[in-house]
C-alpha cells in the first residue's frame, strides 16, 4: 500500500501534524471485551478461548496457525447496484494440522450470518458481530469443507467492498480495499497474512458493469438481468490482497511484454486519465523490476484500477491495484505530479514480488513491505526513466518526513512488536516509509550494490508464495555480502531515534590537515550508529560555489577521524551526507553557515543547494534562528532560485512560517509586516514566474493558502471571475476551487454565490466535496457551532470522505480563537469517538485539532491524555504530537521575540 503523503501536496495547515496520520503506538493496546449480544446462541459460549472485541491479536492468530495447516477458499457473491447490502456463500476447504482441541474462529466483522455448514451437515455456531465460532466437536476430521451462506452492507468508509454513486452520472462503482483486516468484510474468512490461500470466485452483477479480480475471468454467462461472472483459481497469496472491483469502468488495454495490462476508471473522469503516462510508466516498472528480481512477474495479468473515495494513495492487491483517483487531474500536471504518479505505479508493481510473492509472517514486518517497496519504486525510476531528480524528490518528501517523524516523542523503533491489528493499522507513518526505505537505500552503499541486488533476489527466490520474517530478508543480504549484520540490524532496526553529524576540519596551505565527523544521539535514545556517508568540499571558483571533491566515509561512534581527508581542498562549505548516502541530521560547521549564507545562490549543484536550503529552515524549526531572519533569508535569495525542487521545499516553508506567523503571540503591526512581506513575496513569485510553468502552479497553490490582506483577495475574486489574468495560468476546476475556498475562509465579495456558481458548471463528486470544504471554513460562530455538532453528533450522516472534508478544514490556523470557543466538544468527545470501530474515522477525527501555539491548549491536550487513558494508538499518537507541534510553536516563538 502506498499511504505517502507528498507533504508539497498537503493543506499546510497539517504539514505540522502530518506524521500523526500514519503513526504507530509505542505501547500495545488492550483489546476490551465489549457488552455484545451473541447471535445465534445454540450452546454455552465456545468462543471465550477469543476475546468478543474487534481486530485480531497476534496471539490468537499465532494460535490459528497452529491450528490450520492450508485452506483454499471458494467464493459465490451477489452484487447489486440498488441495494445497501450484498450477499454470499463461502467454501473453506480446510486441512487442519492435527486434530482440534479448542474451538475454531472464522473473521466477519459487520455482517449477518444466515447459515453454517460442515461437509454439507448444518452445524451449531455462534456469530457476534466480530467472529464465527464453530465448536471444536463439530470438526472432528483433519479435513473438513465449511460452507458460510453470508450478507454484508456495502462500505462508504473504504475498506471492506465499498460502494460509490458519482452524482454526475449516478452510476454505482465498487472497489475493495483489504490491509490490514477488512478482508473479512467481503467474506468470512481467516484474515491473517500467514494463512495464505487460493481462491476460486464467481460473481453475479448487473449486465453493464465488469468484474475484476486477481485472475481474469475464464467465462461469463449472460443471464436476464444480470451477468454471471467466473474467474479461475488463484495462485496461493494472503487475503488482505484479494480483491473484487466491480461497475461500469472504462477500460484501457496495452501490454507490458507478454503481460496483459488494463486500466480503468468511472465513466465521468475518463476524458481526464492521461493513458500513456500511466503505461510507460508501468512497462519501464516491469523492464526495471523483471531483470532486477531475476524473476519474471509472477501473476497472469496485471490491471490498474482509479477509485473513487480511496483511503490511500493505492493498494498492492494481486494483479488488479487499486489507486486513488485523485491521481487523475482535471488540468496540466507538473513534473512534480508526474513523478509521484511514475512513483506509486512503481511502488505497488514493486509489492507484487515483496509482499505478494513473499508475504510477511505478521504484521509486525510491514514496515520491511511497505519501505522495500518505497526504495525500490526510487531506484526504478532513477535507474529506467525520464525522471532524473528521483533522488532529490526521495529526500525533499519521503526522507523529510521519515526526519520529521523521528524526532517527535512518538517515534519508534523501524522493528517493533505489533500485538493487534489495531497497532498494525497505526503502523503506517513516516517511520514505516521514510525512514524504512532510508536505511535499505544506505544498504547497498554499506554492503555494494550488486551483493545487496544479488541478496534481495535470493531472498525472493528462496521464499517465493510463503511468509518470511525480518531474518530471513537480512540473513539472505548478510549471505550475498559475506557480511555479518548483527550490529547493523541491532542499531538501525531495533532502536529509535535520529543521529547528528558535525564535520569539523582545519587546513594549512588551502588543504585540509585535520577532519573529524562527530556523531551525538538524542537523549531519549543514546545509540550511536555506524553507516557510509559522503563528503561534499565546496570552494568559491569564478564566481562560483564549485564541488571541487568528494569523499566516501564509514563513520562509527562520537568521533570519526577522516584521515584520507587530509590533502584535500580546504572548504569554504562542507556538506557531510552529499547526495544524501546517509540517514542523518546535518549540523553545519561555522565555516560553512557564514559562507553560506553569502554565496547559497552560488552553488552550482542543484542537489546541494536543495540540502543546504533545508538545513536553513531545520535551524528555525529548531528554534535556533529566528523566523523573521529565515523569513528575511528567503525574500532575499528565494527569489533568484530557479530549480524547481528548491522552489518546491522553499513553497513549502513559506507556508509552515505564515501558519506559526498567524497565532504566535506578536503585537498586530508586528504580526501584520511580517504576514505581509510574506504574501507580497508570494504574489510577487506568482507573477514573474515563466507562463505556464510548474512554478507558476506551485506558487499560485501557496498564494491560496497564505493570501488574506484585501488586495490580494481581491486578486484571487478577480482571476476567478475573469477580471484578471495571469498569462499563462491556466485554472483548471480543482484550482477554481481553492479560489473559491480562500473567498469563504475570510468571507470575501460574494463567497456563497461564487460556491453556487460553481456547483451549476460542475457538479462533480470533487466540486461537493470542495464545496463543503469551503462552507466548513467560514469564521462565523454559528458555522463552526454547527460543524462541531455535525463531526460530533451527526457523523454517521457523512460518508468517510466528507468527514476528512469537515475535519481538515474546520478551524485554519488564524482561526484559534475560533476554536478556544467552540473547540472544547471536540476534546469531550474523545471517549465517545474512540468507542468507533473505525480506524480510518479515527484518522479523519484527528484532523479536527489545528495547529496550537499556546501553552493553554497545549495544557488541554495534556489532560485530554491523563482523563482517557483508554484511547486507541490512533488517537493517542494525534494528541502526543499536536503537543509536541504546539511546544514547537511556542518556542520558535520565544525566538522570534
Amino acid at each position: 500500500m502506498n499511504k505517502y503523503i507528498n507533504l508539497t501536496d498537503v493543506p499546510l495547515k497539517y504539514k505540522v501534524v502530518i506524521s500523526i496520520l500514519f503513526g504507530i503506538l509505542l505501547s500495545s493496546c488492550e483489546q476490551r471485551p465489549t457488552e455484545q449480544e451473541i447471535i445465534s446462541p445454540t450452546q454455552p459460549n465456545i468462543s471465550s478461548i477469543r476475546i468478543t472485541a474487534p481486530g485480531l491479536s497476534e496471539s490468537y492468530a499465532d494460535l490459528r496457525h497452529q491450528q490450520i495447516a492450508e485452506v483454499d477458499y471458494r467464493l459465490s457473491i451477489n452484487l447489486d447496484s440498488q441495494t445497501k447490502n450484498f450477499s454470499g456463500i463461502v467454501h473453506a476447504d480446510i486441512n487442519f494440522r492435527k486434530i482440534l482441541e479448542q474451538p475454531l474462529t472464522i473473521d466477519f466483522s459487520g455482517g449477518a450470518v444466515d447459515s453454517i455448514q460442515v461437509d454439507g451437515r448444518s452445524v451449531p455456531f455462534e456469530y457476534n458481530n466480530y467472529f464465527i465460532s464453530i465448536d471444536y466437536q463439530n470438526l472432528p476430521e483433519k479435513s473438513h469443507t465449511i460452507t458460510v451462506n453470508y450478507q454484508h452492507p456495502y462500505s462508504n468508509n473504504g475498506s471492506g467492498l465499498h460502494r460509490f454513486k458519482d452524482p454526475k452520472d449516478e452510476k454505482v462503482y465498487l472497489y475493495t480495499d483489504f490491509e490490514p483486516y477488512d478482508a473479512n468484510r467481503l467474506f468470512p474468512h481467516f484474515d491473517q497474512p500467514n494463512l495464505k490461500a487460493r481462491y476460486t470466485l464467481d460473481v453475479k452483477a448487473p449486465k453493464d458493469w465488469v468484474v475484476v479480480s486477481a485472475e481474469r475471468e475464464e467465462r461469463v454467462e449472460e443471464k436476464r438481468k444480470s451477468n454471471h461472472w467466473f474467474f479461475p483459481q488463484t495462485k496461493k497469496f494472503s487475503s488482505y490482497i484479494f480483491s473484487l472491483h466491480a461497475g461500469p469502468y472504462h477500460i484501457w488495454e496495452d501490454k507490458a511484454g507478454d503481460i496483459p495490462l488494463r486500466l480503468m476508471a468511472r465513466q465521468s473522469l475518463a476524458n481526464y486519465v492521461k493513458t500513456e503516462d500511466w503505461f510507460t510508466f508501468t512497462k519501464q516498472s516491469f523492464e526495471f523490476f523483471q531483470p532486477y528480481f531475476e524473476i519474471d512477474y509472477p501473476f497472469k495479468k496485471y490491471d490498474q484500477i482509479l477509485a473513487p473515495d480511496f483511503n490511500a494513495g493505492a493498494m498492492e492487491n494481486v494483479g488488479a491495484v487499486t489507486f486513488n483517483d485523485s491521481y487523475i487531474s482535471r488540468g496540466k500536471k507538473t513534473q512534480a505530479q508526474r513523478m509521484r504518479l511514475a512513483n506509486v505505479i512503481a511502488h505497488e508493481l514493486a509489492h507484487q514480488w515483496f509482499g505478494n510473492l513473499v508475504t510477511m509472517n505478521w504484521w509486525d514486518d510491514l514496515w520491511l513491505n511497505e519501505s522495500f517497496a518505497t526504495y525500490m519504486a526510487n531506484l526504478a525510476l532513477a535507474e529506467n526513466s525520464e525522471f532524473t531528480t528521483t533522488w532529490e524528490n526521495y529526500y525533499l518528501g519521503a526522507k523529510q518526513w521519515a526526519y520529521h517523524t523521528d524526532q517527535r516523542p512518538t517515534t519508534h523503533a523501524i522493528q517493533l512488536p505489533v500485538n493487534n491489528t489495531d497497532e498494525a493499522f497505526a503502523n503506517f507513518d513516516g517511520i514505516t516509509y521514510g525512514k524504512g526505505g532510508s536505511v535499505l537505500k544506505q544498504l547497498p552503499y554499506y554492503l555494494g550494490k550488486e551483493e545487496f541486488r544479488k541478496g534481495v533476489s535470493n531472498y525472493l527466490k528462496a521464499l517465493s508464495y510463503d511468509n518470511s520474517t525480518l531474518n530471513d530478508f537480512i540473513n539472505h543480504l548478510g549471505k550475498a555480502a559475506d557480511k555479518d549484520l548483527d550490529t547493523w540490524q541491532q542499531q538501525w532496526l531495533y532502536q529509535a531515534g535520529l543521529n547528528t553529524i558535525e564535520a569539523s576540519f582545519q587546513c594549512d596551505d588551502d588543504q585540509i590537515n585535520h577532519l573529524v565527523i562527530q556523531q551525538t544521539e538524542p537523549e531519549e535514545y543514546p545509540v550511536l550508529r555506524e553507516q557510509r556517508t559522503q563528503l561534499g568540499i565546496y570552494q568559491m571558483k569564478a564566481g562560483s560555489m564549485k564541488r571541487v571533491a568528494t569523499l566516501p566515509v564509514l563513520y562509527s561512534g562520537a568521533r570519526t577521524e577522516v584521515k584520507e581527508a587530509v590533502g584535500l581542498p580546504c572548504p569554504e562549505g562542507l556538506y557531510p551526507n552529499e547526495e544524501d548516502w546517509a540517514y542523518v541530521k546535518v549540523n553545519l560547521d561555522e565555516v560553512t553557515i557564514k559562507n553560506m549564507a553569502k554565496h547559497i545562490n552560488d552553488i552550482e549543484e542543484p542537489f546541494a543547494r536543495l540540502m543546504f536550503w533545508q538545513s536553513l529552515f531545520d535551524s528555525t524549526y529548531d528554534a535556533k534562528l529566528s523566523l523573521d531572519e529565515y523569513i528575511s533569508f528567503i525574500v532575499n535569495n528565494g527569489a533568484d532560485e530557479r530549480n524547481i525542487n528548491i522552489i518546491r521545499l522553499n513553497a513549502r516553508y513559506i507556508e509552515f512560517t505564515y501558519d506559526f506567523l498567524t497565532q504566535i503571540p506578536l503585537s498586530t503591526k508586528r504580526r501584520n509586516e511580517l504576514t505581509q512581506t510574506v504574501e507580497s513575496f508570494v504574489w510577487g513569485q506568482l507573477l514573474e514566474a515563466a507562463e505556464g510553468s510548474d512554478q507558476q502552479k506551485v506558487w499560485f497553490g501557496v498564494f491560496t493558502n497564505i493570501a488574506h490582506s484585501t488586495p490580494a483577495l481581491s486578486h484571487a475574486r478577480d482571476l476567478l471571475i475573469g477580471e484578471f489574468a495571469i498569462k499563462g495560468l491556466e485554472l483548471d476546476p480543482d484550482m477554481r476551487w481553492k479560489l473559491i475556498k480562500l473567498q469563504n475562509r475570510y468571507l470575501f465579495s460574494d463567497y456563497e454565490q461564487a460556491i453556487t456558481r460553481e456547483l451549476a458548471k460542475d457538479n462533480s463528486d470533487r466540486s461537493k466535496l470542495n464545496a463543503l470544504s469551503a462552507e466548513v471554513i467560514r469564521p462565523q460562530s454559528e458555522n463552526k457551532s454547527k460543524w462541531v455538532d455535525n463531526l460530533i453528533s451527526n457523523r454517521d450522516k457523512f460518508k468517510l470522505s466528507e468527514i476528512r472534508k469537515i475535519t481538515e478544514s474546520l478551524f485554519a490556523p488564524e482561526q484559534i480563537e475560533l476554536f478556544n470557543i467552540h473547540g472544547q466538544p471536540i476534546f469531550d468527545s474523545l471517549a465517545q469517538v474512540n468507542e468507533d470501530e473505525s480506524q480510518e474515522l479515527l484518522t479523519a477525527y484527528a484532523y479536527a485539532l489545528p495547529l496550537m501555539c499556546s501553552r493553554e491548549n497545549v495544557n488541554e491536550i495534556t489532560k485530554s491524555l491523563k482523563e482517557k487513558p483508554q484511547l486507541k494508538p490512533i488517537l493517542v499518537k494525534a494528541l502526543k504530537n499536536h503537543r509536541y507541534s504546539g511546544e514547537r510553536c511556542i518556542n520558535i516563538g520565544k525566538r522570534l521575540l
